[in-house]
Formats: structure tokens, C-alpha cells, sequence
């Protein structure tokens, strides 16, 4: 039989099902670029491996840096809420800082010997 013949080509789900098959891989997916997003801003703020310091980007960041430690830390929040384990090396490499009311952030850097 020819393809220009066959007609099973019209053989896909329903709309319903397909449907709910798009909505739970759009937020699975959503999800895993939150987890991704949460910890890839942990590596690049605290140990990005391109040889800047966390006080080196802070002061790139300026007065918007508060914001996004603000933002990242509402990410985490709610990542926490639904599998804490996700973030859980995101977390381990978050040190100490202050937010200031400029808007900056002051990296607290550790005790010497650590």
C-alpha cells in the first residue's frame, strides 16, 4: 500500500490525552530548570571556577545584587517545599553574606583556616 493510501496517520491520542501528556512534561521540565537555575547561581556566585570571587561579582552586581539574592533565595524556598534534596548542592556551597540597604551585598568571608 502506498503512503499516499494510508490514512493511520490520524491514529494520535485524544486531545485530552495529549493534553495532559504536554502538561506534565512542561512541569517537569519547569522544575528540573528551577533546580538547575538554583544551584547553577550557587556555583557561579560562589565558586564559579573562572577565577572571580563572590566579593568580585558582588561588586559587579552593585545595589541589584540584594534583589538577586532575594530572588534565588524565594527560588530555593519553594524548591525546598517540593524536593529539598534538589538543591541540596546549591546549598552546600552558599556562604556567609550581609544585605545592605543600598541594595549591595557584603561577602562575609570565612574565619582563616577554613
Amino acid at each position: 500500500m502506498s503512503i499516499l493510501d494510508r490514512n493511520d496517520f490520524d491514529n494520535r491520542p485524544p486531545a485530552d490525552v495529549m493534553a495532559a501528556r504536554k502538561l506534565l512534561m512542561m512541569t517537569k521540565h519547569t522544575f528540573e530548570q528551577m533546580v538547575n537555575s538554583f544551584n547553577e547561581g550557587s556555583r557561579l556566585f560562589w565558586s564559579n571556577g573562572m577565577g572571580a570571587t563572590p566579593e568580585e561579582i558582588a561588586a559587579q552586581l552593585g545595589t541589584d545584587a540584594s534583589e538577586v539574592f532575594s530572588l534565588h533565595a524565594k527560588l530555593g524556598a519553594l524548591i525546598s517545599q517540593v524536593k529539598p534534596e534538589a538543591i541540596a548542592e546549591g546549598l552546600s556551597l552558599v556562604g556567609n553574606f550581609t544585605m545592605n540597604e543600598d541594595g549591595s551585598v557584603t561577602v562575609i568571608p570565612p574565619p582563616s583556616g577554613e
